[in-house]
């Protein structure tokens, strides 16, 4: 099953977990040390004795859900300072609350509290701090645990993806019209001597090997860019009249890196179905930072129409890197799709606090092709 966007909030195991906790620790062990077993368990027939129990049990799983939610609201975005005191408030108000439940609520009912009448409020919330700090702390640990869990469950997903992606994209980038094609001009210009056949059978290998063995899980993005590079080459070699692609980069100031083919199936796509013989809409890729940091991608391309055909550009490609990003990076990505009448234009922005640098991502690896017969415009 697909992992969900944003990590759920569990208030039912949360809620499970503490009655493990509270009835085992504060009722079944009173049960077992209790010198009249049957005296102890009768008082479980009293209603006033269950209802006390239940004001009790709201008041310490108030704990636990206090801490839960502040850092399930907060913990990726605050700082550890502000989470103490705002959670320390928090437990602060939550002992006045068992107050109010126990010595105000119940005693208007029963008659009597739950404590001695003559306890002071200093003796009261003394009395709290172990209980504050029990349930406090599972709320604490039972977050941690269930985002140690989601992360893992994440980068599992992701990594499967990751490799089913590179098959899919196998299946429809290196495709028998396109390397069937790509080998003929090879074999055209191995045949009339050019010296341009070496450097185009190194572009064509440097793509399968870089497809095929790639399996960092991040990538230097100027090794993406080499991949893309040649592809436009080897594809401007395979059309006829094909009007020459934009391509324009940078400049990065950061340390980029990416997952590996996460942008080749939008230019593989517009290849495939989009019009690139049109002087007036050339193919246009740009990659470049925006002003606040953050790592833009835009290609348009004008729409081929054929009779019969459909002329949307997703499919499986788009969707696989859709779900990718979701999974690599959540809420910190947009990718917008605008399927025009006769232009077809895809942006993607990964914002900048979400960037994978390349602090231990090594740059050597495998190229993917470094000789150019012809710089893309």
């Amino acid at each position: 099953m697909m992992k969900a966007d944003k990590m759920p909030f569990l208030f039912g195991r949360l809620l499970l977990w503490f009655l493990v906790v509270y009835l085992s620790f504060f009722h079944l062990s009173d049960l077992i040390q209790a010198e009249d077993r049957w005296a102890e368990l009768m008082e479980y027939t009293d209603p006033l004795h269950l209802l006390l129990m239940f004001f009790t049990g709201v008041s310490w799983f108030s704990y636990s859900l206090w801490s839960y939610w502040l850092l399930y609201r907060n913990y990726d975005g605050a700082s550890r300072f502000f989470l103490g005191v705002v959670m320390l408030a928090g437990v602060v108000a939550c002992m006045f609350m068992r107050a109010f439940w126990e010595e105000v609520v119940f005693k208007a009912i029963a008659g009597y509290g739950n404590y001695n009448p003559g306890m002071s409020w200093n003796y009261y919330l003394l009395d709290q701090v172990l209980y504050a700090l029990i349930f406090t702390a599972l709320g604490i640990v039972f977050y941690l645990m269930q985002r140690a869990d989601f992360q893992e469950l994440g980068r599992r997903e992701a990594e499967s993806l990751r490799r089913e992606t590179e098959l899919k994209f196998l299946r429809s980038q290196v495709n028998p019209h396109f390397l069937f094609n790509t080998l003929n001009n090879l074999y055209s210009l191995v045949h009339s001597g050019s010296d341009h056949a070496l450097p185009v059978l190194e572009k064509l290998s440097g793509l399968l090997r870089y497809s095929l063995y790639e399996r960092e899980s991040l990538v230097p993005l100027e090794r993406e860019l080499d991949y893309l590079r040649d592809l436009i080459h080897l594809e401007e070699l395979r059309v006829d009249n094909l009007t020459s692609t934009q391509l324009e980069t940078g400049p990065f100031h950061q340390d980029w890196c990416l997952p590996p083919l996460l942008l080749v199936p939008f230019v593989e796509n517009a290849f495939k179905h989009g019009n690139l013989r049109d002087p007036a809409v050339p193919l246009s890729i740009s990659i470049r930072e925006s002003e606040a940091g953050d790592l833009c991608c835009r290609i348009v391309n004008a729409k081929r129409h054929l009779p019969g055909s459909k002329d949307g550009q997703g499919g499986i490609g788009v969707e696989n890197v859709r779900k990718r990003l979701a999974l690599l990076y959540p809420e910190q990505h947009e990718l917008r799709i605008d399927d025009g009448a006769d232009k077809f234009r895809v942006e993607l922005i990964i914002r900048r606090a979400a960037a994978r640098r390349c602090q231990n991502v090594g740059k050597a690896g495998h190229s993917v092709g470094r000789a150019r017969m012809s710089p893309v415009a």
